[in-house]
């Protein structure tokens, strides 16, 4: 696998989470140790992508009702 494939997938998987979650599943349980470590790669990023996509909407959302409050 070249090093252009592997960030092709790592951007992937930071922006479309799903699919740096199938493709972890996937990868991990093969044989090809490059495979498992890109693999275990991705879900890595799917999942952290997926956390601070939650952060900034809850922080977001918080933000948003703050002027509400300048009112009191």
């Amino acid at each position: 696998m070249s090093d252009g494939q592997k960030v092709l997938f790592y951007l992937l998987s930071f922006f479309i989470p799903v699919v740096g979650i199938v493709l972890g599943i996937i990868w991990m349980n093969d044989q090809d140790l490059d495979k498992k470590s890109v693999g275990k790669n991705c879900l890595i990023t799917a999942i952290i992508a997926t956390v601070l996509s939650c952060v900034c909407w809850f922080a977001l959302s918080a933000f948003s009702m703050l002027p509400g409050y300048y009112y009191y």
